[in-house]
């Protein structure tokens, strides 16, 4: 067939098109035309694939706010077709053509997508106020345009996005029942948990997504204030149960019977050094999940994995799986997706991917070290050596009464590494480390595991009981778990927060600590290591004075490490 062929063909379908769906206008490329490409050359009709993009289009939204927003058409073969069809939503400060590469790799596999920037960035109108209500009624609206506009088949529709459009994502499929499924990468389940959980402020991400806001959009000058008062250890109970009920309406935790009632099909990629939204809630909503489901677990921070394979169209594994579950639930592809075993992670410090077959998953198993103190910081004339200087992680129980006490006066070598830089690395390979023998004595305290006959397969999260005595009615413990060499060098595996602003000072209070997600194998010949402080550039300080925290042990108070492991 001639080019001159092909664009007579083209102008006769954008004639079909045109008179049925009046708000798309697609052309032909004219006769001696250059050609680059849909997104180069939009609303012109592709001569190589028949896919033609459409940018500068407004959403006018139930309050009459407008949106910005594009489409991508797939080839059209004939009258009255209609395509499945992906709504995606933009993540924070990202404008509407933030999924552009992968909208033409759909588009040429035969779907229509359908980008929008959400309420208050770049130039859509109104206000970006944090996945409110209004902001999951645009994904109707946008789902009420397609059908009104375009060749989309409305019983195949889906919505999806990347961070912040992840979260309404969700929250859209609960609340919009003519939606099919969600695809919702480095997602949240429960925005408090996110932000202050285990009464602990997420400093370092919280202050990102605030401060650069301004740059793409307009926030709420609520949602400043709401970080801020988060930050403060001072801020009165009253105010902390009001940002509770913001978060509460914004999180899809909330919505997990609608979403259960309908068994609507979820698919959610998440990242194990994603600080922003940590994995932890987000595996536990999965696992109360009744519907069809998948999870996949990556190395890397927020969103990073996944950006190229959404801006560019790059080969990702994350979008490759997305796009055959959307074959399966939109197009009813027989791919064998939902037989396949529903958890598909990646290991943090290895290469290669394992399979489970849903969480929790009967293939993981836990044991538990018993935490033995190290009691008082001494020099032994006996033995002529220190004592004190570590404890240890043990089977055994112990049932010596001491108290391991720690002070937030200095930081230690012991972190979550520099904010957001060190979780960035972590995707390439470049783990953050601390050197155990450099812990300050008097403001960490380590316990060490024994050396390990064999590989240690660490697949979950890990969980510490701790019994802790604040010296005042604020305080904070950080919990770091290490792999440990030969020469004392920690890799940091997983590490968890908790925090205190109202404790009566002196007293013994019960203090579990869960840590992070991961999928990490510890070498044979290496040892686990815990480590205990008060202070992280993550986290924001539970108190505005120095405050100390004593780990208390007796025959009645036992403290314990527990790992999640497979064979």
């Amino acid at each position: 067939m001639t080019a001159f062929h092909r664009t007579l063909i083209a102008a006769a379908l954008t004639s079909l098109v045109g008179s049925a769906f009046a708000g798309i206008t697609c052309q032909p490329v004219a006769p001696g035309e250059i050609f680059i490409s849909p997104t180069t050359n939009p609303g012109k009709i592709s001569p190589t694939d028949g896919t033609c993009f459409v940018n500068g289009l407004k959403l006018s939204t139930h309050d009459g706010v407008k949106l910005t927003a594009n489409v991508f058409l797939p080839k059209i073969t004939s009258s009255g077709q209609t395509f499945p069809t992906i709504i995606m939503v933009n993540s924070w400060v990202m404008p509407d053509w933030e999924y552009i590469g992968q909208a033409q790799r759909l588009a040429k596999d035969g779907y229509i997508v359908y980008e929008y920037a959400s309420r208050g960035w770049w130039q859509a109108e109104g206000v970006t106020q944090v996945a409110s209500p209004d902001d999951v009624k645009d994904v109707s609206d946008a789902m009420d345009w397609l059908i009104a506009n375009t060749p989309a088949k409305s019983d195949a529709v889906a919505v999806s996005g990347i961070s912040y459009g992840s979260g309404i994502a969700l929250l859209a499929l609960a609340r919009e029942p003519r939606l099919k499924t969600a695809v919702a990468l480095s997602t949240w389940a429960n925005l408090e948990d996110e932000f202050y959980g285990a009464e602990t402020a997420n400093k370092s991400n919280m202050n990102l997504l605030v401060d650069v806001a301004p740059v793409a959009g307009n926030l709420d000058p609520a949602v400043p204030k709401l970080r801020d008062d988060l930050l403060n250890p001072d801020t009165p109970q009253s105010r902390i149960d009001e940002i509770r009920a913001w978060s509460k309406v914004r999180s899809p935790l909330q919505e997990l019977a609608a979403l259960n009632t309908r068994k609507a099909p979820v698919f959610i990629g998440k990242n194990y050094s994603d600080e922003m939204f940590n994995p932890n809630n987000i595996i536990k909503f999965f696992a109360q999940l009744q519907g069809p489901k998948k999870l996949l677990l990556n190395n890397g921070w927020h969103a990073v994995p996944e950006l190229p394979g959404a801006l560019l169209g790059s080969d990702n594994y994350i979008y490759d799986q997305a796009h055959r579950w959307f074959d399966y639930w939109l197009k009813g592809s027989a791919n064998g997706i939902v037989s396949e075993p529903q958890v598909d992670m990646e290991v943090q410090n290895s290469s290669g991917r394992e399979k489970l077959a849903t969480w929790p998953d009967a293939t993981v198993k836990s044991f538990t070290y018993n935490i033995a103190p190290r009691g008082d910081l001494r020099f032994d004339v006996s033995c002529w050596c220190a004592k004190g200087a570590a404890g240890n992680l043990q089977s055994a129980s112990s049932s010596v009464t001491a108290t391991d006490s720690v002070s937030s006066l200095f930081d230690t070598v012991a972190s979550t590494g520099i904010p957001v830089a060190s979780e960035l690395l972590t995707g390439f390979g470049l783990s953050t480390t601390a050197s155990m023998p450099l812990v300050l004595r008097d403001n960490g305290v380590v316990y060490n595991g024994p050396t390990l006959g064999s590989a240690l397969k660490i697949r979950g999260m890990a969980q510490l009981q701790l019994n802790v005595r604040p010296t005042k009615s604020q305080g904070q413990v950080l919990a770091y778990l290490y792999d440990v060499d030969d020469l004392g060098i920690g890799t940091l595996i997983s590490h968890g927060a908790r925090s205190v602003h109202t404790a009566t000072a002196g007293q013994t209070i019960s203090y579990p600590i869960d840590m992070h997600m991961a999928a990490y194998t510890v070498p044979a010949g290496h040892h686990l290591s815990l480590v205990l402080d008060t202070q992280d550039a993550h986290y924001a300080p539970a108190s505005n004075s120095t405050f100390g925290m004593d780990v208390m042990f007796s025959s009645s108070l036992l403290s314990s490490l527990t790992i999640p492991y497979i064979n």
